[in-house]
């Protein structure tokens, strides 16, 4: 409820989850692939959220445009060290 109140009720959030390593060769291309593809079609109102987690959600967020509309969700004084998102 309190990332709603901080994002706005018009907000759509779209929760990135998955694994921590790949386990296929081609799926860190994909998800690297499909990342800048759905964060220019996805209208403005659209966050990213992740976990702040290495593999799937790294590469997402790394791959997400300038990483302005990612937020990685974390305990307070934590942080997940993809250098994108807040």
């Amino acid at each position: 409820q309190r990332l709603r109140s901080e994002l706005g009720s018009d907000s759509c959030i779209v929760c990135i989850v998955g694994g921590t390593k790949f386990q296929e060769a081609d799926s860190e291309e994909l998800v690297k692939a499909i990342a800048p593809k759905l964060e220019a079609t996805a209208g403005p109102t659209v966050k990213f959220v992740t976990g702040g987690m290495a593999g799937v959600q790294e590469a997402f967020a790394k791959n997400c445009g300038d990483g302005t509309r990612v937020l990685n969700l974390l305990p307070v004084g934590q942080s997940s060290g993809y250098g994108r998102g807040t």
